[in-house]
């Protein structure tokens, strides 16, 4: 009995196509997930906002025994969530998300939040990140802002 099967040739091109499929599909997949961080990045870089100076006063962020209190103001971009550092003489105060809702331009909101003076001592600087997206979409932008000029209220 004579056993045929595929010719040496035809397998090497049906390899190769194969490859090709598999690689195209594989860089399709690399590609879109590459994009979608460099989109996010470029929303980062794009954002303006900024924390306003208190009225009556020559600081943008105050404290006192209980709280720490700033207004901050989308200037261009909306902001889901802002990441919050307070770096005191003692210890840093962490905050995952400190905005109560979504930040957009022209809608400043007075942040206030829960804060033990004897934990972390007087806040020498803050430092803000910002948040795109929410849940599993979120994304936190890499470049804080520092706000050095903190007084207490």
């Amino acid at each position: 009995m004579r056993n045929q099967g595929m010719s040496p040739l035809i397998a090497t091109v049906v390899l190769i196509a194969f490859a090709v499929a598999l690689g195209a599909v594989v860089m399709n997949i690399g590609a879109n997930l590459v994009e979608n961080e460099m989109n996010e990045s470029a929303k980062c870089h794009a954002l303006n906002y900024q924390v306003r100076t208190q009225i009556g006063k020559d600081f943008a962020v105050c404290f006192s025994d209980t709280y720490i209190k700033f207004d901050v103001e989308s200037i261009k971009g909306k902001i889901d969530g802002l990441k919050f550092a307070a770096f005191g003489v003692d210890s840093i105060y962490r905050n995952a998300n400190v905005l109560p809702d979504r930040l957009v331009p022209g809608e400043p909101l007075r942040i206030q939040i829960p804060f033990d003076i004897d934990q972390y001592g007087d806040i020498l600087e803050v430092q803000l990140f910002p948040i795109l997206g929410q849940d599993q979409h979120a994304y936190l932008c890499e470049i804080p802002m520092t706000v050095g000029n903190v007084g207490r209220c």
